[in-house]
């Protein structure tokens, strides 16, 4: 079966599509929602009816309005044509009536004639007996279906896998299972419920009964004896009556057959009274008879045969010879069979002169192309060679560059004088900031008295060692220190203190969130605990140090005036203030009283300290603001600079690139100069040039050849008129018309004479072949009859039979002895058939000696006797009959012999229950190493096909597929002997696995052999190379079985079309 054209009306989301899939592999191709699964769901529908609506997916019902259904054509395997239309819904929208669909099926007969079919011969006939159930498991196949090896199991595709199903060797296991249960039944060490048991109980219990029993042996006897005494008196009745009943069956059987005897006697007596004919041959009269017929057809073929010769003799002779066309019939047949060659050739000619004309006014129009002082000559005297074409496409390639090199040298010269720009730009801007800072600065650190920055910071470093050594003296001096010295916020801890506790407390709650935030609540707890014990002895160091300070400066004297005087030098150094003036006299109450008071007092020493620091770092931060902006103006001045030197370079290549440009054009110039070519083309139009100009000279070439043909057709022609006017001017009848051209006009007229003269010369060659024939004919039939005469005389003598008349009585005797014999032998078998010689004599003596009264009456007589006969035995057997009944109550009343009879039976039953045991035992043992066997070795066919499909789809990573008999598992089995199940196999091999076992089921089924695979997406959990295994094996199934693929993976369509060239792919858009 191979699918042809489907046109899809309505179905699903699908409407109005026609899709031609009438190759070996058609891939269907789209994205989601393009309809592929639908078309896979459509030609299920078709071929066998739209599903219930439980399954809405595969019934591909429209959402709206419209029709629902389409049709589909296919060829069967014997290439007929079958279309199938089914609708669901008609053409309005409206539900069909009677069973729900409309379904049309016709196939064309071998006549031609269109036949319609029903369903079933649908399935009978085009789909091989496959049912809906089975096409979509096997040959219908979605991604979902192909994961699911139960679908393997139903009970229409179990006998192809172990003859029962894909668990078929469960019927192995239960016969395995009842053996045992049956070998228990039999016999179990130590049981009392089975037969044997049983069975020796019973034997033990008759053994005591026969020891028990010993009476009625008398009267039992005496019962046999009567018994035995009838039974002797029936058997000679039996044989008297045996020997009566042969009696009466002759006596019957004599007076039955008398008639047929008496004729049989008639018969003989006429027999020997018949007219010897033992020298008659047994067919002369057949032969006679037949010779009589021959004479006869012979007569009438010889009168025939002389009117025929007359007949033809007649014709011939009126049929005339014809001399002029006896001589030029030949050269007229030439002429004629030239006649299309000559009118194909003046076709021909002046086909050529239009086209020589044509070709003349496009050489014309190239010339004006080119130039239009241009010529002939000048056309075909300038060169085109490859070096030629070469040194232009070089020129041209030179003035492109010079093109491309000048505009990338105006954009590099744009950007560079855009970065020149903004480089000076920058710089501006770079200088403006340094100059506002310069300012800045020197206006907020006018009390700084070195101008030079390193002096500045010497005497800072300088001022900033003394205040060390000050403080050191300071701390390692002893005496009380006066009230005003101390210093205040007793109770307050000291900074650097109090910033580390505020640190860690943050810390702390930090930590504890971050560990909260992750789940460690227990480490947040122990973290809290470990954080809050370090803050409380950082809090216990400070208040300790605290005190310890205290009690240091309440001893601490008065710094020494040296050190004083030298600090407040290196500070009026430093810096200029209003109390910093000369340390001379000092007057109570001036500023250089408080001054003297002040470096005496060492708060207002550190206090002077901190704003010297503070003023000090804003002069070094301004410091270094001056400095980066000091570098950032040196920087831009260099990129300007640099800017300004890259636009020079760029001028000057713009220079060197116009003087390259000057030179090429004189180059050029020269060029065209020296092919006297005009100074205004360019290099591009030069090379439509040359391509104009070797079209020219084609076409000069052209014009030559086409010259030399039309000379050549001209001669022709010629010469055929002049041949035609020879053959004109010797026809006695011919009649010019007055054409231009007599002779070639004449021509057909004369073609027809000759036509009809050929065909008189033929029937004159007939006639006269005819004529001879019937002469032969004649003679043959005279000779024929000559010989019959003779046949006749010598059938005749053959008879010894003096004439013709004593022949036809000798026939007639030796037909009516043939009726006799055949009448008597017919009354022989009639009367003595089934009866041997001795009873055939009896019956002939019978019959002569008796007549038909005395039968009759000896019948009657042995009837008598033999009812008397059969009285008397029927007595003796009831008399039998009661004796049996009697003899069987004293075998009941003394069981004796019963007993031992049971008891032999018995013992006979054991033995036979042995047997059996033996017997199943055995077959239990032979049906496990045959199932051992056979999991080795006997795989079925379809295992050993999914074996090589699976192993050609791994790329031999597995070497076939095993299943074990009684349970559902597969097994793959590696190249080293190990085996995996199924279940344990990566996605993408199980479905492989799954492909494999459905194309050996497929491969294995012949009715359904030829029937088209769907495949809807299989491929998306294969890789690249066992994908193109996959498409291998699709290869091979396609040259017996149609496919048809669904894909929307560009690889998988584009890997098919590459792999399989007979594929065919069809595009798919939503």
């Amino acid at each position: 079966m191979r699918l042809e054209r489907m046109n899809i009306q309505g179905f699903g989301a699908v409407r109005d599509m026609s899709i031609s899939i009438d190759a070996p592999v058609t891939v269907l191709y789209g994205p989601n929602e393009a309809g592929k699964s639908t078309v896979l769901h459509f030609i299920s529908a078709m071929l066998y009816g739209f599903p219930g609506k439980g399954s809405p997916a595969e019934r591909g019902e429209p959402s709206g309005e419209g029709v629902h259904g389409g049709e589909l054509r296919f060829l069967d395997k014997e290439g007929i044509p079958w279309v199938v239309r089914r609708y669901n819904r008609s053409r309005d929208g409206d539900a069909a009536s009677g069973k729900g669909e409309r379904v049309h099926i016709h196939k064309q007969a071998d006549n031609g004639l269109v036949i319609e079919l029903g369903q079933q011969e649908l399935e009978q006939y085009a789909l091989g007996g496959v049912s809906r159930d089975m096409f979509r498991q096997l040959f219908a196949i979605s991604l979902s279906e192909l994961q699911e090896i139960r679908s393997l199991q139903s009970a229409e595709m179990s006998g192809y896998l172990f003859h029962a199903g894909i668990g078929g060797g469960a019927n192995i296991l239960e016969a395995e299972r009842k053996l045992s249960q049956e070998m228990d039944k039999l016999y179990k060490p130590r049981g009392k419920v089975q037969q044997t048991a049983k069975l020796l109980q019973s034997i033990e219990d008759l053994r005591t009964r026969v020891a028990d029993s010993r009476a009625y042996v008398s009267r039992y006897n005496e019962v046999v004896s009567s018994i035995l005494d009838i039974e002797r008196r029936l058997n000679l009745l039996e044989q008297e009556g045996a020997r009566a009943g042969e009696d009466l069956s002759l006596l019957r059987k004599a007076l039955e057959i008398r008639p047929a005897w008496l004729e049989w006697q008639e018969a003989g007596v006429e027999l020997k009274d018949l007219m010897d004919s033992s020298h008659f041959p047994p067919d002369g009269m057949p032969r006679y008879d037949k010779m009589l017929e021959e004479e006869r057809v012979l007569l009438a073929q010889s009168i025939r045969v002389e009117q025929a010769i007359e007949d033809a003799e007649d014709k011939l002779a009126a049929l005339p010879v014809n001399d002029f066309l006896e001589q030029y019939g030949e050269r007229i047949e030439e002429l004629w069979a030239k006649r299309s060659l000559h009118e194909a050739g003046n076709r021909e000619l002046a086909e050529l002169t239009a086209e020589y004309k044509a070709q003349e006014n496009r050489l014309e129009q190239l010339l004006r192309d080119i130039d239009p002082a241009w010529t002939r000559q000048e056309l075909l005297s300038l060169p085109v060679s490859a070096s030629d074409r070469e040194e232009v496409r070089r020129i041209g390639a030179a003035f492109a560059g010079y093109d491309r090199r000048m505009e990338a040298l105006f954009i590099e010269q744009r950007g560079a004088q855009r970065s020149a720009a903004a480089a000076e730009s920058a710089l501006r801007e770079a200088r403006r900031q340094l100059r506002e800072e310069s300012e800045r600065g020197q206006e907020a650190f006018a009390m700084i008295k070195p101008a030079a920055p390193q002096e500045t910071a010497a005497l800072w470093n300088q001022l900033q060692l003394e205040i060390e050594r000050w403080r050191e003296r300071r701390l390692s001096g002893a005496g009380p220190v006066p009230a005003s010295t101390r210093r205040p916020g007793r109770g307050r801890l000291p900074r650097m203190y109090a910033g580390l506790l505020s640190g860690m407390a943050v810390m702390t709650l930090l930590l504890a969130a971050v560990l909260l935030w992750t789940g460690a609540a227990e480490a947040a707890v122990v973290s809290g605990i470990v954080m809050l014990l370090g803050m409380g002895y950082i809090y216990w160091g400070a208040q300790r140090g605290r005190e310890i300070q205290d009690e240091a400066s309440e001893g601490t004297s008065m710094l020494d005036g040296q050190g004083t005087e030298h600090v407040d030098h290196l500070y009026s150094s430093l810096v200029s203030a209003p109390y910093a003036a000369a340390t001379g006299s000092t007057i109570p109450g001036s500023r250089r009283d408080r001054s003297a008071a002040l470096t005496r007092d060492p708060l207002m020493v550190e206090a002077r300290m901190r704003e010297l620091r503070s003023v000090m770092e804003g002069w070094q931060a301004w410091r270094q603001r001056l400095d980066r902006l000091t570098s950032d103006c040196a920087a831009a001045e260099e990129k300007s600079a640099l800017q300004a030197a890259e636009l020079k370079t760029i001028h000057g290549a713009i220079e060197q690139e116009e003087k390259r440009y000057l030179e090429l054009e004189r180059q050029w110039e020269s060029w065209l100069m020296s092919r006297s070519l005009p100074q205004s083309l360019s290099p591009d139009v030069m090379l439509d040039v040359f391509v104009k100009v070797e079209q020219g000279q084609e076409l000069i070439r052209q014009q030559k050849s086409l010259g030399l043909k039309m000379d050549i057709l001209l001669r022709e022609a010629e010469d055929y008129i002049v041949q035609c006017h020879e053959i004109t001017a010797a026809d006695p009848d011919a009649d010019s018309d007055g054409s231009r051209n007599p002779g070639v006009a004449e021509l057909s007229g004369i073609h027809s004479r000759w036509k009809a003269y050929q065909e008189d010369s033929r029937q004159r060659k007939v006639l006269s072949e005819r004529i001879q024939e019937l002469r032969k004919e004649a003679a043959a039939m005279e000779e024929e009859r000559e010989g019959l005469r003779q046949r006749k005389a010598a059938l005749i003598a053959s008879s010894r039979s003096a004439d013709e008349e004593t022949f036809l009585r000798m026939g007639a005797a030796a037909k009516r002895r043939e009726e006799l014999v055949r009448t008597i032998r017919h009354h022989e078998i009639t009367m003595f058939s089934g009866w041997d010689e001795t009873g055939r004599r009896q019956l002939e003596q019978l019959l002569e000696l008796t007549d038909a009264a005395e039968l009759e009456a000896q019948c009657v007589e042995k009837e008598e006797a033999a009812s008397a006969a059969h009285r008397l035995r029927d007595e003796l057997q009831e008399r039998r009959g009661r004796l049996l009944q009697e003899r069987e109550s004293l075998e009941s009343a003394g069981n004796q012999d019963s007993a031992l009879q049971q008891l032999e039976e018995h013992r006979s039953a054991l033995r036979e229950l042995v047997s059996q045991y033996a017997v199943r035992s055995m077959a239990s043992e032979f049906i496990k190493r045959t199932r051992r066997m056979y999991e080795e070795e006997k795989q079925p066919q379809v295992l050993q096909l999914a074996s090589r499909y699976f192993s050609m789809l791994t790329g031999g990573m597995y070497s076939r597929v095993v299943m074990r008999l009684g349970d559902q598992i597969l097994l793959a089995e590696r190249p080293t002997g190990e085996l995996v199940e199924s279940s344990r196999l990566s996605r993408g091999t199980a479905e492989q696995l799954y492909l494999a076992m459905r194309l050996g089921l497929i491969q294995s089924m012949p009715h359904a052999a030829g029937l088209p695979l769907l495949l809807d997406d299989l491929f998306v959990n294969f890789d690249g190379d066992r994908l193109r295994h996959a498409l291998g094996a699709i290869s091979e199934l396609s040259r017996n079985r149609q496919v048809v693929m669904m894909t929307c993976h560009r690889h998988v369509a584009e890997q098919t079309m590459e792999l399989i060239p007979d594929a065919r792919l069809i595009p798919m858009q939503p």
